[in-house]
């Protein structure tokens, strides 16, 4: 008689059969890496391939395109190059239907200010391949960048993103019999909120919109709503529903089951490594979001994940330390969780690799002496005479407890000119967004 248990300890699942232990891993093994890395991109499984689409590579915009093969065994064979777009465009997302993939916007150009219209479909080869790109005859009604899609049998929708203005619109167009984009029409309910840098999620019938950016107190957003089409492929009136534990853009989600992931984004002053997660029930309604034990393997906004069968794949993506090209890939077992069966040996290994990654990012290298402090809703902005850098305004995480004359460590930032505040109503000649900043 074999008997199974299962117990939780200290965030390690353990499972014993007769003599042989094995323990669940909240952590993820890696596998091939992209040829290059690259964010804003999109990405599809076509059968037993993966494929990442165009984006950005911290230098230029895009219209390469990589695949890689999945394994018996879950990870992903050599990258290799595929076909290439017409035309470069970064901050995009993609879609299979039928026997194509489609890219749908984005952007090009210096910052991406050049925002695209137009969509690319490829043909699906019998081995999994693709052909050629080819530009669709009709473009969006609106030009979007960041703009996130969603197909159902009958049409491809698009979402928000910005169009010279964060949106909250929507609009779809039908397939035609060959595969083509019938005419994309606005469709007349919009959203409740503007929706930018976010991410969607089909259930069932359900179109669920994830998160974004706000535009002016340059933070993530909490918030998720829903809808879903009408028998003529518009869409109900949106209706709000449980929002997430932190805000969160230029995140990513993924689907298992009844189960929804929000994955890493930035917050606003911080990238985030932490997974959420919650149950969707009928009619678009959650439960409450949880933090779960697995943690990303590093920081990451503008990535890509893929669901295929019981498995999670996270691609690409970046954070305060450039342009990424890792891969990193973890099953999901019957309660939803995110990890792998391992030895009692590769559980300790991992345990000891997040540790010194949490230790190292604890590690503040600059330090100060407080002279001013404004709080915001996302930030508190400290003005710190600094020992390497003299007299210089901080942006990070909300401290409650500091104070002027206080000393403040901080992490390493990202500086931004001649920078406006809408919320403080202020212009500062120079701000360095740090991720962390620690009373000392």
């Amino acid at each position: 008689m074999r008997i199974s248990i299962n117990l939780i300890l200290a965030g390690v699942f353990l499972s014993l059969s007769g003599c042989a232990t094995r323990v669940w891993i909240p952590d993820w093994k890696e596998s091939a890496s992209i040829n290059i890395p690259r964010a804003g991109t999109a990405s599809v499984h076509v059968k037993d391939k993966i494929y990442l689409i165009a984006g950005v590579d911290g230098n230029n915009f895009l219209n390469t395109t990589e695949f890689a093969q999945i394994r018996e065994d879950g990870s992903l064979g050599p990258w290799q190059l595929g076909p290439k777009l017409n035309e470069e465009r970064g901050f995009i997302d993609a879609v299979v239907h039928g026997e194509y993939v489609y890219v749908v916007g984005g952007g090009n150009g210096p910052y991406g200010q050049h925002l695209l219209r137009s969509v690319e479909r490829a043909r699906i080869q019998a081995d999994g391949t693709l052909g050629p790109w080819e530009k669709e005859k009709n473009g969006m009604v609106v030009a979007r960048r960041c703009s996130k899609i969603i197909a159902t049998d009958k049409a491809l929708y698009s979402f928000g993103g910005f169009g010279g203005v964060l949106l909250d619109s929507v609009e779809y167009a039908e397939f035609q019999p060959d595969g083509s984009l019938g005419e994309w029409k606005l469709d007349p309910n919009v959203m409740t909120t503007q929706r930018y840098i976010n991410s969607v999620k089909k259930e069932g019938d359900i179109f669920l919109v994830i998160g974004g950016h706000d535009q002016s107190k340059g933070i993530g957003i909490t918030n998720v709503e829903w809808s879903k089409p009408a028998a003529d492929g518009s869409l109900q009136k949106w209706q709000a529903t449980t929002p997430m534990q932190q805000g969160r853009y230029a995140l990513s989600t993924a689907s298992y089951g009844d189960y929804l992931y929000a994955l890493g984004g930035i917050s606003g002053a911080e990238y985030l490594e932490s997974i959420e997660r919650t149950k969707v029930g009928k009619d678009g309604q959650l439960e409450p979001w949880q933090t779960i034990p697995a943690h990303l393997d590093q920081t990451r906004a503008y990535f890509s994940t893929i669901d295929f069968n019981d498995r999670l794949y996270v691609i690409a993506g970046t954070n305060r330390e450039g342009y990424i090209s890792k891969v990193i890939y973890a099953d999901r077992n019957a309660n939803g969780d995110i990890g792998y069966w391992g030895s009692q040996e590769e559980a300790d290994a991992a345990k000891a690799r997040f540790t010194k990654r949490t230790e190292a990012q604890s590690l503040l290298p600059n330090e100060g002496i407080v002279k001013e402090i404004l709080q915001t809703q996302g930030y508190t902005y400290a003005q710190v005479e600094s020992t390497k850098d003299g007299l210089i305004w901080l942006a990070g995480p909300k401290l409650a407890d500091i104070k002027p004359g206080d000393r403040l460590g901080y992490s390493e930032g990202v500086s931004m000119p001649d920078f406006f505040s809408k919320e403080l109503q202020r212009n500062f000649p120079m701000v360095i967004f740090v991720g962390q900043m620690q009373k000392k």
